[in-house]
């Protein structure tokens, strides 16, 4: 029998997740996990394939969010020029992971929900996310996916 115990894995932070927030971070970008993954960290468990990034209307910071994800394994978001992708509110970066970076997250913009900002350190790795109102703000799209997303959130509740 082993002395030690395993720490059970939060639900929705995989090495990608770390991976994306360990390489915003050591550029010091601003950014809140949202969408799938943020909903795990509030106890939602599902499957998601993406790690969606909330990050506010800032040149300079969009410029640091770049130079991040430009360090993912394929390199893909060296294609993209961080002023086309901060006029969208939507760049999706094809890499592995796959990471979705929202100017706007339906109706929730990054300045108002950073100040009620969730935090937590997962494996030594600052993870700054949605707090749950926000959360379900950005979830009322009407998609079938965010819909079931709520159903899950409001049940926890």
């Amino acid at each position: 029998m082993s002395g030690g115990s395993r720490r059970k894995p939060t639900p929705g932070t995989d090495n990608r997740v770390l991976t994306v927030c360990r390489l915003l971070n050591r550029k010091r970008a601003r950014y809140l996990l949202a969408g799938g993954v943020a909903a795990n960290l509030h106890g939602s468990v599902r499957a998601t394939k993406d790690v969606d990034i909330l990050v506010p209307r800032d040149l300079a910071n969009m410029q640091r969010v770049h130079a991040a994800l430009c360090e993912l394994p394929y390199g893909i978001a060296a294609e993209l020029d961080p002023e086309e992708m901060l006029a969208r509110p939507i760049t999706i970066v094809g890499d592995d992971p796959r990471v979705d970076v929202l100017t706007v997250a339906w109706t929730v913009q990054f300045d108002e929900a950073y100040p009620q900002r969730l935090v937590r350190r997962i494996q030594g790795v600052r993870v700054p996310y949605l707090n749950h109102r926000d959360l379900v703000r950005s979830k009322q799209t009407g998609r079938a996916q965010d819909t079931a997303d709520l159903e899950r959130l409001t049940k926890r509740r």
